[in-house]
């Protein structure tokens, strides 16, 4: 019975092809946006997981902001994830290279301005950090050198493969001078391409980085966005961790108002910022299937205007009011995974033309499609369902008169 509803659904798409395209549309919609969001925020999840395993485990990252358990879907860890209230100093910086067992420690110092180059502009990340920058990014130079300590009080800067290009239309700018808030800097490093997320907040492409020290005369207050420490050793994490924030407490009148990570830790929160906006975004992206839904339904009610004749003759020779609902709800259900399968191939080909032209390497994982195609074939039913009533109970001799 199931392979008849099927081929006289098929036959009634084939007979209304334009219209049956165009009630599927708001289902490829829907489906191929939902696929390639979660695409993009599982590909950058493990591009970020990825990059992190490459970075010692003595690593600890200092944020401001008190950690909070975030519910749900909500905006707790995205707060967790930008600082939130509270803030890092120069003081706290200075004090956390002084507790024992620290190796090295960088700032990561956020600069407001625009870096321009004979009248064009870049508007990016100016960061101001020290020498020890690199070995938390794990980035490497492609192009002449990252500064020393030596170059502190230098007005030197190193930049993004994006900066570069877009700034000074070439790949190594090396010795060329960019200009912020009126202030020279001569271009001694370019980045390599960043091609995968970080955990570290930074993205390298777009970044101009400058000495602590030289950045000062941009700007006398630089907000410090985090610290990277890296510790002796790994056995020695928590208790410099512990120790960091005992200092940091001191430092803040009593207040924990930051938070102390260690390298799962700080990995875990970008994580959750990720999912949060993934799911975010996918559930706006979810409307389509609404939208589709209802598509699918207004047709599935004016097809059953129209048919109104050989419903009325099927159940004259005796089609009960189950088969008429199986056929309608039947041809909805094609409707939907038609429209399912083809947003699946569409977001196939969207994620290998963001794969060619971004930085970014969307992962499609099957669970994700078979969720989706499931949710496509529901809507089928559901927006097919009143319809294929409507039609089931209609009387044969009213439909035939």
């Amino acid at each position: 019975m199931i392979s008849e509803y099927f081929k006289m659904a098929i036959q009634s798409i084939r007979g209304a092809r334009f219209r049956s395209g165009l009630t599927m549309f708001g289902i490829i919609v829907g489906v191929s946006s939902v696929v390639t969001i979660v695409s993009l925020g599982e590909g950058v999840r493990q591009q970020i997981s990825a990059q992190a395993g490459s970075v010692g485990d003595s690593l600890i990252v200092v944020r401001p902001g008190k950690k909070t358990e975030a519910r749900a879907i909500s905006f707790d860890s995205l707060r967790n994830f930008t600082g939130g209230a509270g803030s890092l100093s120069e003081k706290d910086w200075l004090s956390t290279e002084k507790v024992p067992g620290v190796a090295s420690v960088a700032p990561v110092g956020i600069i407001s301005g625009i870096a321009t180059y004979d009248k064009k502009e870049y508007t990016g990340s100016i960061i101001a950090s020290t020498e020890n920058l690199p070995i938390f990014l794990n980035q490497e130079v492609e192009f002449g050198n990252f500064f020393t300590s030596d170059d502190a009080n230098k007005k030197v800067a190193v930049i993004g493969r994006d900066v570069a290009e877009r700034l000074f239309e070439e790949n190594v700018p090396i010795g060329k001078t960019l200009t912020i808030r009126g202030v020279n800097y001569i271009v001694g490093g370019v980045f390599e391409q960043q091609n995968s997320g970080t955990f570290a907040t930074i993205n390298v492409n777009s970044a101009v980085v400058l000495p602590y020290e030289s950045a000062k005369e941009i700007s006398s207050s630089i907000q410090i966005l985090q610290l990277f420490v890296e510790a002796n050793s790994p056995a020695e994490v928590p208790e410099v961790s512990n120790t960091i924030r005992a200092t940091l407490i001191e430092n803040h009148a009593g207040q924990e108002d930051f938070t102390v990570l260690e390298k799962e830790e700080a990995l875990e929160a970008t994580n959750e910022v990720f999912y949060q906006l993934t799911v975010f975004i996918a559930g706006v992206a979810f409307i389509s299937f609404i939208v589709g839904g209802i598509g699918i339904m207004n047709i599935m009610f004016a097809t059953v205007s129209e048919r109104t004749k050989e419903i009325g003759i099927r159940k004259a020779v005796g089609a009960t009011n189950h088969q008429i609902l199986g056929q309608f709800v039947m041809e909805a259900i094609v409707l939907s995974l038609v429209g399912g399968l083809l947003g699946i191939v569409v977001a196939m080909l969207a994620n290998g033309i963001i794969r060619v032209t971004t930085d970014l390497q969307p992962i499609t994982t099957p669970m994700v499609t078979l969720v989706v195609f499931g949710l496509s074939a529901l809507t089928g039913v559901i927006s097919g369902f009143l319809p294929a009533a409507q039609a089931s109970r209609k009387d044969p001799i009213t439909a035939l008169r």
